[in-house]
């Protein structure tokens, strides 16, 4: 599982860091809200984790990092 931060990047001028509630959706669905799942409050490392643990999210090679 690769994540692609292009569509966070877009939107917020910058690379993903830091604490915060972070959105993840497969990256052919970025575009579709009720794809997306949010983590709970952590690092945007932590959240790379947990995204890998979701059940909606498994199977998928590319994950979008939303912004």
């Amino acid at each position: 599982m690769t994540f692609e931060t292009l569509p966070f990047e877009l939107s917020h001028g910058r690379s993903p860091r830091g604490r915060g509630s972070w959105a993840f959706a497969p990256f052919h669905l970025r575009n579709d809200s009720s794809a997306a799942v949010l983590s709970p409050s952590m690092t945007f490392t932590e959240a790379k984790k947990w995204a890998r643990l979701q059940p909606s999210l498994q199977g998928f090679q590319v994950i979008a990092v939303l912004g």
